[in-house]
C-alpha cells in the first residue's frame, strides 16, 4: 500500500522521497506512516521480509525500516540481503530487541542505524531518516562523479567542473571523513576537511605525509588494518569495519569505515575511495547497555541468595543475642559474643549492599540537605587521610535536597574518596569535592538524553591520582573487579555506588587520563520540600504482657530461637513450620491469639496466601510478615493487602519487640 503526502515541503527536489516499512505488527508499522506522512514522505507497508524485497524490487524506495524479529523472513535475513543486493540503500533496525549481539550484528550486517521500539520521540526517527538520505544521497552523487571521472575525455570541460564544484561542496559540509586513496604508491588524492574534527589533522597533512594515518590507527589495531588492506589490493571491491584510533589530542576514538575499490580499464587497481564515520558515542551507548544487562544479571544472582542468607544470619544472631542474656555480665564469653553478633552485623550490610548494587535493597528514602552528609563525611576522611593528600570542598548548593537514604549518600561518598585515597597514596594530591545544581538547559541534560528536565543535584568527586586505562574505565562498575591487592580491596565499592545511583534515579559518569586522575560526576534528582525526621527512639527492648502470638517459619532453628526470643520477652508463643497447620491452628481457636508472625517465603503456601487466609477468619488480626528477600512483595503490596508490619531479616531482639509493642499498644 503506498499514500502519496498531500504537499511536500521538506525536500528541495521533484521527487518525493519513498520510504519502506518492513514489520509484521500493524501498530507499529501505521504509526510509522502516520508520523512520516506529516513530513511529506511516501510510505510503503510490508508485513515480512519477503514483501518487502518484492516491493523493494517493485518501488525502488529510497530507505527502508525494518524490524528483526519477524515470520517467514527476519530482519537479520534482510538486511544480509540488502549487504549482497544492495548495499548503498540505507536500511534503519527498528527493533524491540535491545540485546546488544543483535544491535552489533545488525550493523556488521550493514544497518545504518539502530533504533529501539518502541519511539517514545518520533523526532529521533526523523533525525535518524533525514541523516540516512542525506548520506545516501552524497554516497550516489559520489558514485556518479565517479563514472564522470572515467568519461572524463569524452565530457564536456564545462560540466566536469560543475560536479567536481558540487563534489567539492558535499565533501567540504558532510561530518564523515571522505577520502581518495591513489593505488598502488598509497598517496592519498582527496581527504574532506571533516578530517581536522575527526582526527585532529588537516587534508594538507594528510597529502604530505601518506604514512600519517599509521600514526592515527590505534597500535592494538594496525595488523588488523594491514590485512585488510591487502585483502583490498588482492581485489575485494567492498568492505565495511570498524576500528580505534588516537585523536591529534590523546583521546581514543572509534571509527567505522566503508571502502570501494576503484578499477581502471585494465582492470588493475586504481584507487580506494571511502566514508569514515565517527561512531564514539554509540560505542559509549554500547557500553552502556552491556553495563545494564550484567547489571540486572547480578540483580537476579542477588536476590536469589539474599533469602536463605538472611535466613542463616537471622538464626545465628537470635542465637547469640539469646546467649548473650543467658551469660553473667563480666564474663569473658560475652565479649566473644559480641563478635559473633558485630561479624553478623557486618554479613547482614554486605548482604544490603548486594542488593543495592541489584537495586533490589529495602528502602527509607527522605528528603536530606546531601551538604551535610559531605561536611561529616570530609570530616571523617581528613582524619584518616595522610597529611601529603589536600581536600579541597566547593559546595554551591549548600541548601539542596535530594530524596534518599542518608546511609546510602554517605556509603558513596565514603567509598569514592577511599579510591581516591587508593590513587593517590604513593604520590599525594588533591582529593576534591564539589556539589552544584543544575538544570535541564545545562549542556550535561543534553548530553544525557536519559536524564529527564527538572532539578538536578551534581556531586563529583575528583583526584590527582594516577588515572586509568580506558579498559579498566569499562569495567570499575563490575562487581568483584579491583586492581588492588587481594588484602586491600573487594571491588564491591564501585559496584555499590552505581547500584545506589541507579535506585535513587540518578546517573554516574567517570572522567579519567592516564597521569592526570579521576573525576565521578554523579547526578540526583532534587526535591523541594524538606520532610520532617523521626526523632530516634529508645533502644531498649519492650517487654511483652503474656499475649499470644503465632510463629510461622519453615526453619526450624528460626522457629526455635524466635519461640524463645518471644518468651524471653514476656509472650505466650506457639510455632510451627507448617503454614497450613498454622492456617488449622488459627481457624480452631481464633480469638485465642492476639498478633501472627510469620515468614514469607514457605513451601506449599506464601506468608501473604496465609495472612490472607487469616485476615478471612478474622479481619481485626494484626500480621507481622518477615522475610530475607522477595521480589514478589515489598512493603508497600504488605500493607494494601492488611499486613499491619513488613520487617526484613535477619531482625534483632530490639527491633522484632518494638515492633510488636507498637502494633498491640
Amino acid at each position: 500500500m503506498i499514500k502519496v503526502p498531500k504537499k511536500n515541503k521538506c525536500m528541495s527536489d521533484n521527487k518525493t522521497p519513498l520510504i519502506l516499512t518492513i514489520d509484521d505488527e500493524k501498530v507499529v508499522t501505521q504509526s510509522i506512516h502516520n508520523f512520516l506522512e506529516d513530513y511529506d514522505y511516501a510510505v510503503i507497508e510490508a508485513e515480512n521480509g519477503k514483501i518487502g524485497i518484492e516491493y523493494f524490487k517493485k518501488e525502488k524506495p529510497d530507505l527502508v525500516l525494518v524490524d528483526l524479529r519477524m515470520p517467514e523472513m527476519d530482519g537479520l535475513d534482510v538486511l544480509d540481503w540488502f549487504m549482497k543486493n544492495s548495499p548503498d540503500t540505507p536500511v534503519i533496525v527498528v527493533s524491540g530487541s535491545g540485546i546488544i549481539a543483535d544491535v552489533v550484528e545488525a550493523l556488521r550486517l550493514g544497518a545504518w542505524d539502530y533504533l529501539l521500539k518502541p519511539i517514545e520521540d518520533m523526532s529521533v526517527l526523523l533525525h535518524s531518516v533525514e541523516k540516512a538520505l542525506e548520506r545516501a544521497k552524497l554516497i550516489h552523487e559520489n558514485r556518479a562523479y565517479q563514472v564522470q571521472l572515467e568519461h572524463k575525455f569524452t565530457a564536456a570541460t564545462q560540466a566536469l567542473e560543475e560536479t567536481e564544484a558540487r563534489f567539492k561542496r558535499l565533501a567540504e559540509n558532510a561530518r564523515d571523513v571522505i577520502f581518495r586513496l591513489a593505488l598502488p604508491e598509497g598517496k592519498f588524492e582527496f581527504v574532506s576537511p571533516a578530517s581536522k574534527e575527526t582526527f585532529g589533522y588537516s587534508p594538507e597533512e594528510f597529502y604530505n605525509n601518506p604514512k600519517l594515518i599509521w600514526k592515527i590507527i590505534h597500535k592494538n589495531w594496525s595488523q588488523f588494518l594491514k590485512k585488510q588492506w591487502y585483502n583490498l589490493i588482492k581485489g575485494e571491491t567492498y568492505k565495511v569495519y570498524e576500528y580505534l584510533t588516537v585523536h591529534r589530542s590523546g583521546a581514543e576514538k572509534w571509527m567505522y569505515q566503508r571502502n570501494v575499490l576503484i578499477f581502471d580499464k585494465s582492470g588493475a587497481p586504481e584507487a580506494l575511495e571511502g566514508f569514515i564515520t565517527d561512531i564514539t558515542e554509540r560505542k559509549q551507548l554500547e557500553s552502556q547497555l552491556r553495563q545494564a544487562q550484567k547489571m540486572e544479571a547480578i540483580g537476579t544472582l542477588a536476590g536469589g541468595i539474599a533469602h536463605d542468607f538472611n535466613n542463616i544470619l537471622a538464626i545465628i544472631m537470635g542465637n547469640a543475642s539469646l546467649l548473650k542474656i543467658l551469660l553473667p555480665d563480666m564474663d569473658e564469653a560475652q565479649t566473644k559474643t559480641d563478635h559473633i553478633l558485630t561479624a553478623s552485623q557486618r554479613a547482614s550490610e554486605l548482604i544490603m549492599q548486594i542488593l543495592a548494587f541489584s537495586r533490589q535493597s529495602e528502602k527509607t528514602n527522605q528528603a536530606i540537605q546531601i551538604s551535610l552528609i559531605i561536611k561529616e563525611v570530609l570530616k571523617l576522611m581528613k582524619a584518616a587521610l595522610p597529611s601529603t593528600i589536600e581536600i579541597k570542598q566547593k559546595i554551591t548548593a549548600s541548601s539542596a535536597l535530594i530524596q534518599a537514604d542518608p546511609t546510602q549518600i554517605h556509603q558513596i561518598l565514603m567509598n569514592l574518596c577511599t579510591n581516591a585515597n587508593h590513587a593517590m597514596e604513593k604520590t599525594g594530591g588533591i582529593l576534591k569535592v564539589t556539589l552544584d545544581e543544575i538544570e535541564p538547559a545545562d549542556d550535561r541534560s543534553s548530553s544525557h538524553p536519559d536524564l529527564p528536565p527538572g532539578s538536578w543535584v551534581k556531586l563529583s568527586v575528583s583526584d590527582t591520582g594516577h588515572g586509568m586505562k580506558p579498559v579498566i574505565i569499562e569495567r570499575i562498575f563490575d562487581p568483584y573487579f579491583t586492581t588492588k591487592k587481594k588484602d586491600v580491596g573487594t571491588g564491591l565499592g564501585l559496584a555499590v555506588v552505581h547500584g545506589i545511583v541507579k535506585s535513587l534515579g540518578g546517573l554516574i559518569e567517570v572522567k579519567s587520563n592516564q597521569g592526570l586522575g579521576s573525576t565521578f560526576n554523579i547526578f540526583l534528582p532534587g526535591v523541594e520540600n524538606e520532610s520532617v525526621l523521626e526523632s530516634k527512639k529508645s533502644d531498649e527492648s519492650p517487654s511483652g504482657m503474656n499475649e499470644r502470638v503465632l510463629f510461622v517459619d519453615d526453619e526450624e532453628l528460626l522457629v526455635d530461637v524466635g519461640k524463645n526470643i518471644l518468651e524471653g520477652l514476656g509472650y505466650q508463643v506457639i510455632t510451627t513450620t507448617n503454614p497450613e497447620e498454622a492456617l488449622n491452628t488459627f481457624r480452631a481457636q481464633p480469638d485465642f491469639f492476639d498478633i501472627v508472625i510469620t515468614d514469607m517465603t514457605m513451601p506449599h503456601m506464601t506468608g501473604e496466601t496465609l495472612s490472607k487466609e487469616i485476615m478471612l477468619i478474622r479481619p481485626d488480626i494484626p500480621i507481622v510478615l518477615c522475610t530475607g528477600f522477595n521480589d514478589l512483595i515489598d512493603e508497600k503490596k504488605a500493607r494494601a493487602a492488611g499486613i499491619k508490619k513488613y520487617i526484613m531479616k535477619p531482625f534483632t531482639i530490639n527491633k522484632i519487640a518494638k515492633t510488636i509493642r507498637e502494633i498491640l499498644d
